[in-house]
């Protein structure tokens, strides 16, 4: 009796009080269990597609906007930016590196700020400060990068939701895209060695830095007048987050000198 009320209590709080969100994929969903340990594109990934995104490898770009508005002052519309790295965003492409955008069958927004502050107001402030945008207008910029991009990121379809609340799905995606920034830290690689803001750097010093941090991480510096404004990399996609080793279809802009 007593083992019979300790599995309705725990069925419970399965229910009501997991927010399945928070989680890597929604175990409320269906379609197989889900390791946090799975990666997109391997023999052994799961082919739930609440667990790991159909477009299992990840172009995941950071921005170095005061290096932006120093590079184009004139399509900069933010004042004295925030030294830190910010998103521009995830963007799921095939296993062979093909870009993937503007996926059907997932709804477009006219407003993301909205709907995710219903659902968890938290991340909005998280990205007001490390999703931000040049022009100013970041909800803006968010609902370019869900419409084109995260609608292309599976386990944030409304089916993987049981219930499904709103706000849900776009939660779903850039709480995902956080948490490769988190595991990514740009910034810390290039203080580890000894390149500072303000500097300037060869091409080679900058990506030995990020790699010596990040082994097998697959690199794109992209440059506006001189100055670093962006980094993109490649990862497969993980139930968590993301694994470096992915390959990437990208060039830098960067010349052999660099303005940090």
């Amino acid at each position: 009796m007593q083992l019979t009320s300790a599995l309705i209590a725990l069925g419970a709080l399965v229910a009501t009080d997991v927010n399945a969100a928070t989680l890597p994929f929604n175990p409320l969903a269906g379609g197989g269990s889900c390791s946090i340990n799975a990666v997109a594109c391997k023999s052994s990934a799961p082919s739930n597609t609440c667990c790991l995104p159909t477009y299992g490898t990840v172009v995941f770009a950071q921005q170095w906007l005061p290096g932006y508005c120093q590079g184009s002052p004139s399509t900069c519309e933010i004042n004295n930016p925030a030294k830190i790295w910010t998103v521009h965003g995830a963007w799921p492409n095939t296993c062979a590196g093909k870009q993937i955008n503007s996926c059907p069958g997932m709804p477009q927004y006219s407003d993301v700020a909205g709907p995710l502050k219903s659902y968890d107001s938290g991340l909005v402030s998280k990205m007001n400060q490390y999703w931000v945008s040049y022009k100013g207008d970041n909800n803006a910029f968010w609902v370019h990068e869900w419409g084109k991009h995260g609608t292309c990121y599976s386990p944030a379809a409304k089916s993987c939701f049981s219930p499904f609340k709103t706000g849900q799905d776009i939660f779903q995606y850039f709480n995902w895209v956080l948490t490769l920034r988190t595991k990514f830290e740009l910034g810390r690689a290039m203080s580890a060695a000894g390149i500072s803001p303000g500097g300037t750097y060869s091409k080679a010093q900058i990506k030995a830095a990020i790699t010596d941090q990040y082994p097998d991480l697959q690199v794109a510096l992209k440059c506006t007048g001189g100055y670093l404004a962006e980094v993109y990399a490649a990862l497969y996609a993980t139930s968590s987050g993301g694994v470096a080793g992915a390959p990437l279809n990208d060039n830098d802009t960067c010349g052999s000198s660099i303005k940090y």
